[in-house]
């Protein structure tokens, strides 16, 4: 009977996060994000630790970068019947922290960083029209970076970023307990919770060809996360599971040019590679024997594709204490229709960003940065949920977000 449980609640799951839960821009650094993240150029504040180690090369001294972003998101549903769902909305924090260090020499610059690329979690009602397909997920990444800058000559500088990964993942549903079990509660829980770690590394290199064009280039190494965790099925009990997830390595190429003093132009292209997320296996030993999972393992197929993100960023110094940020990205989904399911709505994305940065001393510089995140539509039309409902319909999100960060220079 409590195999017979747990079979319906993991077939039932579509599990478990789409892409870009597992890849959220502009949360990192306030510069950066005011810039429309166009900044592996630049990179020369002490969240070059993030964005592009060979930055770091031009440092000095000690310097200290602590910012956090507040981010909500809006979503409607509109089903094919025409009625409408809000996502359960909520202010969520993302905090940031780099550290610099020039060694006393004057061509290598340490730096230290933790961020979280993503953070957020998203939340249906428990009884809305995404309760059998996921109406809560979560999935945090931490990421604590040791990097390393160095600057060959006049022109050349590279990188080197050592990433230890640290993730926690959750997801609730509810399974028709009604239509297979009559003894349980009606539409009983399931949660799916676990944790896990990995090893990356990230490179950088930046080349000016003078005062006024330079080049850079990114390259994020993929990584796997395997998780320990448990499914908890309301009524029943827990039981032990693990599951891997993979995360796709990128490559970032950037320009910048600078007319003057005043100005600051970069633009940025952004290649994620989607395509080598290979599909989800839960290993939950409790389901050994079943005619399905005799191995105790259950296969959930994936079908992401590559993406590119196109970013353009500009400063002007206005004087000599104020600089005034703008920026924009475009960002493609990655999540094919026969997949996709509401716990992260994943569609084409435009990012309009600004900011400022303030010296308020010689040491001391004060940085904000504002975003309105506009999805594109989505009409969706699959089979995730079915036949205890669906997910089909029309999907709009905007998301507000703003950024309070500290340069500290020692």
């Amino acid at each position: 009977m409590t195999r017979r449980i747990l079979t319906c609640a993991v077939l039932l799951v579509p599990f478990l996060l789409p892409a870009n839960g597992y890849k959220i821009l502009a949360v990192r650094s306030a510069k950066a994000t005011a810039l429309g993240e166009a900044f592996i150029v630049q990179a020369d504040d002490p969240s070059a630790v993030a964005f592009n180690p060979a930055g770091l090369a031009d440092l000095r001294g000690v310097q200290l970068s602590l910012q956090s972003t507040w981010c909500n998101a809006y979503t409607e549903h509109t089903s094919p019947g025409g009625v409408k769902t809000d996502m359960e909305d909520k202010w969520q924090p993302v905090p940031s922290a780099f550290a610099t260090w020039d060694m006393g020499t004057e061509r290598f610059t340490l730096g230290l960083g933790v961020s979280l690329p993503n953070g957020l979690s998203s939340e249906w009602g428990a009884d809305s029209f995404a309760r059998y397909s996921g109406y809560y997920s979560e999935l945090i990444i931490a990421d604590y970076t040791l990097a390393l800058g160095y600057r060959i000559n006049e022109q050349l500088s590279v990188g080197f970023g050592l990433d230890y990964y640290v993730s926690e993942l959750e997801q609730r549903q509810r399974i028709p307990g009604f239509a297979f079990f009559p003894a349980l509660p009606l539409d009983p829980a399931v949660r799916i919770k676990g944790s896990g770690e990995a090893w990356g590394f990230n490179l950088g290199i930046r080349y000016e060809f003078n005062e006024r064009h330079a080049v850079a280039a990114t390259y994020r190494k993929a990584f796997t996360v395997d998780y320990d965790g448990d499914v908890a099925v309301q009524g029943v009990g827990s039981f032990g599971m693990e599951t891997s997830f993979d995360y796709p390595g990128s490559i970032v190429l950037g320009y910048a040019y600078r007319p003057n003093e005043r100005w600051t132009f970069e633009v940025n292209l952004d290649w994620t590679h989607w395509s080598q997320v290979g599909d989800v296996v839960l290993d939950i030993p409790a389901l050994a024997g079943q005619p399905f999972a005799p191995d105790g393992q259950v296969r959930i197929e994936r079908d992401f594709h590559n993406t590119l993100a196109y970013k353009f960023g500009v400063q002007y110094q206005y004087s000599e204490a104020l600089a005034l940020r703008f920026g924009y990205i475009y960002n493609e989904n990655a999540t094919a229709e026969a997949v996709w399911n509401p716990t992260q709505p994943d569609t084409d994305m435009h990012f309009f960003t600004c900011g400022f940065a303030y010296d308020v001393t010689d040491y001391l510089t004060l940085e904000t940065a504002f975003q309105l995140v506009y999805y594109e539509t989505r009409s969706i039309a699959n089979d995730v949920g079915f036949p205890f409902g669906d997910v089909d319909g029309t999907y709009r999100t905007w998301a507000p977000c703003f950024t309070l960060g500290v340069v500290c220079r020692f």
